[in-house]
């Protein structure tokens, strides 16, 4: 695509809620809505097998490539209809963030894209609606743990990743872009303003507060949208509204915990947008016969980039 800027990238993180397995054909209903969405470079989250992968990677057709985390459960994918740079491949150990540096077409132009899924135990919003919770050093206690495996201890890791750290260095002639399921809330979001809806509590969530202050990445959805009071943009959940316990009567905490972060000064965001595409779904436990594969909404965010 073009602008009247220059030249136009679309960036999508998708968790693909154990791709696809949860509804019926759902491995190509995510190749649809990923073709409807026609995204330049997808993060993708919950990848079952290496074999599955391929498949989904044919279903797509000749123009995608992506590359996945070399693990038995590999989790994380990052694919695109660019040229990826197999060698400039780099995963953090505990397998939660993975870079590469992605080549556009008909460009000379390079991002450095990395994607992400952050871990899911102990969920901060649960604690934090929880009456029994009285300091935020038990909220706390699930973003760094004892073993070092919290979504803190996550960004830690990717902080002390050489080749992320440079990449941020370079940022000013290779824009960096990093997405994923961080399974955390935006410390942009827990604020003064809308406590009400957070358990009465205003948290700068660890994993976001340290990720952008150590690093200058900006959060696309909130630059766009400034105000998580007018905007929420919650991603979790389009399904789980209600979970299975007490007869699915009570309510799971909505919150924004899927993210597009860049840094560049040649990089801006001028449209982001949570998506479930547009047919109704119905609720676990009755969301098999869904068209969205998914219990998170994915994020979408458009940038204008000028050309050098």
């Amino acid at each position: 695509m073009d602008s009247k800027n220059g030249k136009t990238l679309r960036i999508l993180t998708f968790n693909t809620w154990y791709f696809g397995k949860k509804v019926e054909n759902g491995l190509d209903k995510i190749v649809k809505h990923i073709k409807l969405l026609k995204p330049d470079i997808v993060a993708l989250q919950e990848i079952q097998t290496a074999l599955l992968f391929k498949e989904f990677l044919d279903k797509l057709g000749a123009e995608w490539s992506g590359v996945i985390t070399p693990n038995i459960y590999p989790d994380i994918g990052i694919i695109t209809t660019h040229t990826i740079d197999d060698k400039t491949l780099s995963i953090t150990p505990c397998n939660k963030s993975m870079g590469l540096n992605i080549h556009l077409k008909n460009s000379t132009e390079i991002i450095s894209f990395w994607g992400m899924h952050l871990d899911h135990h102990s969920y901060g919003p649960y604690a934090a609606n929880n009456k029994l919770v009285t300091k935020m050093e038990q909220i706390f206690s699930g973003e760094s743990t004892k073993n070092k495996t919290g979504r803190q201890d996550n960004i830690y890791e990717l902080l002390e990743t050489k080749s992320f750290m440079e990449a941020l260095e370079k940022s000013d002639k290779i824009p960096v872009i990093v997405a994923g399921d961080f399974n955390t809330p935006s410390h942009l979001d827990w604020i003064k303003e809308n406590e009400e809806i957070h358990g009465g509590w205003t948290i700068k969530w660890p994993a976001t507060t340290l990720l952008q202050s150590k690093t200058g990445l900006i959060d696309s959805f909130r630059e766009i949208y400034p105000s998580p009071v007018e905007t929420p943009g919650c991603t979790w959940t389009t399904v789980n509204r209600y979970g299975p316990e007490w007869d699915f009567s009570i309510p799971d905490t909505l919150d924004r915990i899927d993210f597009i972060l860049y840094k560049s000064q040649r990089l801006k965001p001028f449209k982001s947008f949570v998506y479930s595409g547009s047919e109704s779904f119905q609720q676990v436990p009755n969301h098999e016969k869904n068209d969205y594969p998914s219990d998170h909404f994915a994020v979408v965010t458009d940038f204008s980039w000028v050309i050098k």
